[in-house]
């Protein structure tokens, strides 16, 4: 045989015993590599890794591992005894992943699976964990547990998982006890206990799987897991929980769906351990589906219950976004302002202490600022009806926005609103970015039906009607006089303009910096003869409404042409006009400390006999305010009153309380139009 023919010969041989004893070592799962894959496992982890028990390694096809018992240990300055200590052990990778892994990438593995578990999951307030396996300094993480390896599978069937994090804030247990394999159907699968804290948020939680479901799962991964029954109930923070469907994983960012149903004693209770920014809230119920898939959660809440109000809406949860975003859709039939109050700084939940010296009636609860800043978000809302929480004011009907936030500014754009026939359009937003938080406002209203809007206008037991054409025909009546008694003081179509600016934490504070005109118009209109003459203490006048009953006046004009400026509102032109005098109003209202200074000076058009006419004052606080008149002026007329009783006799003491009126010139509301400069030559 030639030379050449016996090497080539050699070789096959030397190759197909090499193929056979391959075969037979894959066969037989490679016993004698276990010291070697202990070490190069050492090595990597850069922790002992002990592997004990039956032993069976597959190379080939699917490469993966079988130990009775693994033991990776954990970095003695972490202060637990290993970080995993697993019976029963099945694991499974790809070389490709192990490759990308020896390059500085994430461990990824296919799957793990072990009869029991016991894992303690530590990290450092430096950012260091000791699931950073092989990692020489600490990792940025983005969400909790986020270093870990990344499993397509993560299946435990018993034991425990005790998991502190100062970083995250979680310092929690969880308990495993499988069911698989006992004679009834209904019992199989486990049961898991959470008891701990989760990111702030206390948890007694039980979930119930109806079959052997995985703890972790890769969310890059082909969503190809089975969906397995669970149910989960028990108290987050304050919070009653009870979530009944099914699941892919537990831990991480799970695939779920089913429905939840949620109760508690506030929003914010349970949104700010998750970094969701919602308000403060009462009590609420919450029914509806939640589902997660992709690190998007999405709930859709058949019926939100808080307080008197009644929602429901479509919102999404963008978990992995940066900063992470909620958007969707708010509906519901009646949103009562007071349910939102503690968010607006208008009392509820904990009691801030109560203000020395006078009561104080603008809201000085600080806003929650720092939530502003946790997330964006993006939430179209339509309320059939928004209720201000008072008699004296109707809701607003068909209240449509969109509530944006992002990087801790706030607004409501596209802001529509209906009420008592007219409508009300603007926007509003609260920059939480800049010290004092900055505030701005502006609101437009046209067609507003005054006296079907503020309902205190209306006489006691008068019930305004709800219809446009209703409040028309009702303000029409009232023009034309007549045998009809008086509904409301004040009628009239109002419009107003507003473009204000504020600083500050509440809304007492944002008010005592207000800048910015407010124009307020009131055309068609009706006001009370009493409240006519009372602002000029007519004797004569108010005797004849006492006799006669009393009827409108028609209104010619009122106009308030206000102008604020760190907090002082004073009126450029504050007038109401009708057939029997002019009322102007001076002075300003001091809203730092809430105090007024008006002076009401009423200008008669009529003849009257008995005149008591004086300018009144309105002075003290808006929760204490204190109605005067002018006393020198009324004082010196009695004088005169006297004087001519004792000169001419009691008749001629009557004189001084003769006014004959006077008819102004133009429009009262309308300033005058500045001369023309004169022509020079």
């Amino acid at each position: 045989m030639a030379p050449r023919r016996r090497t080539f010969m050699g070789l096959g041989l030397a190759g197909a015993a090499l193929v056979a004893a391959l075969v037979v070592a894959e066969h037989q799962g490679w016993p004698f590599l276990r010291e070697p894959v202990q070490r190069a496992a050492t090595r990597a982890a850069a922790v002992p890794v002990r592997l004990e028990g039956p032993f069976r390694l597959h190379l080939f096809g699917r490469p993966r591992i079988e130990v009775g018992q693994l033991n990776l240990a954990s970095a003695e300055r972490f202060g637990a005894p290993h970080l995993v200590d697993a019976r029963g052990v099945r694991l499974s990778w790809r070389w490709g992943d192990i490759w990308r892994w020896w390059r500085g990438d994430r461990l990824r593995l296919q799957a793990l699976s072990a009869d029991a578990l016991d894992a303690r999951l530590r990290r450092l307030g430096d950012g260091s964990a000791n699931w950073q396996l092989g990692a020489r300094e600490p990792r940025p993480e983005t969400e909790p547990l986020g270093g870990l390896p990344r499993f397509g599978s993560l299946v435990i069937g018993q034991g425990e998982v005790d998991w502190k994090d100062p970083i995250a804030d979680v310092d929690i247990g969880i308990r495993l006890r499988g069911r698989e394999g006992e004679a009834e159907a209904a019992n199989a699968g486990y049961q898991a206990s959470f008891r701990g804290r989760y990111r702030a948020l206390p948890l007694r939680l039980q979930a119930h799987a109806g079959g052997t479901l995985p703890l972790l799962n890769d969310p890059e991964a082909k969503p190809d897991a089975p969906w397995v029954p669970v149910r989960v109930e028990g108290m987050a923070g304050a919070a009653r929980l009870r979530f009944d469907g099914e699941a892919a994983a537990l831990l991480g960012l799970p695939r779920l769906r089913g429905a939840l149903a949620l109760s508690g004693p506030s929003l914010a209770a349970v949104g700010r351990p998750l970094g969701i920014t919602l308000p403060r809230t009462p009590p609420f119920e919450l029914r509806g589906t939640l589902s997660q898939g992709d690190g998007v959660w999405r709930l859709q809440a058949e019926r939100a219950h808080i307080g008197s109000s009644r929602l429901a809406g479509d919102l999404r949860f963008h978990q992995r976004a940066q900063p992470r975003r909620l958007t969707g859709e708010l509906q519901g039939q009646r949103l009562a302002l007071a349910d939102l109050g503690p968010a607006i700084g208008a009392g509820g939940g904990a009691a801030a202490p109560a203000p020395q010296g006078p009561r104080r009636v603008l809201p000085q609860r600080r806003f929650d600022l720092p939530s502003l800043q946790a997330m964006d978000a993006d939430v179209r809302v339509a309320i059939e009806s928004l209720d201000f929480g008072t008699r004296a004011m109707a809701p607003l009907r068909g209240l449509r926005t969109r509530v944006r936030l992002a990087q801790g500014v706030l607004r409501l754009d596209d802001l529509r609103a209906e009420v008592a026939g007219g409508r009300v359009e603007g926007m509003t937003q609260l920059d939480a970015t800049v010290r004092p938080a900055s505030w701005r406002a502006r609101i437009e209203m046209s067609g507003v039906d005054v006296a079907g809007w503020l309902r205190g206008l209306r006489r006691e037991g008068a019930a305004a009607p709800s219809a446009a054409r209703a409040l028309k025909r009702e303000r029409e009546r009232a023009r034309q006089g007549g045998e009809q008694g008086l509904k409301s003081y004040l009628t009239g179509v109002l419009s107003a303009r507003l473009d204000v600016t504020g600083a500050g934490q509440s809304t007492a504070e944002i008010l005592g910096s207000l800048d910015g005109p407010i124009d307020l118009r009131l055309r068609d209109g009706t006001i009370s003869h009493v409240a006519t003459e009372a602002m000029g203490l007519d004797l004569a006048q108010a005797l004849g409404v006492v006799v006669g009953g009393d009827r409108p006046l028609p209104l010619r004009c009122a106009r308030f042409d206000l102008r604020a400026r760190e907090g002082v509102v004073e009126p450029r032109l504050a007038v109401l006009d009708n057939r029997d005098s002019t009322v102007h109003v001076a002075g300003r209202v001091n809203l730092r400390d809430e105090s007024l200074a008006l002076r009401l000076v009423t200008q008669p058009k009529d003849w009257s006999p008995l005149s008591l006419r004086t300018p009144v004052t309105v002075g003290g606080t808006l929760g204490q305010p204190q109605v005067g008149i002018e006393g020198g002026r009324l004082a010196g007329r009695v004088a005169g009153a006297i004087a001519l009783g004792a000169a001419a006799g009691p008749v001629a003491a009557v004189i001084p309380f003769i006014e004959r009126g006077r008819q102004e010139q133009g429009d009262p509301c309308e300033p005058p139009a500045p001369a023309a400069p004169a022509n020079k030559r």
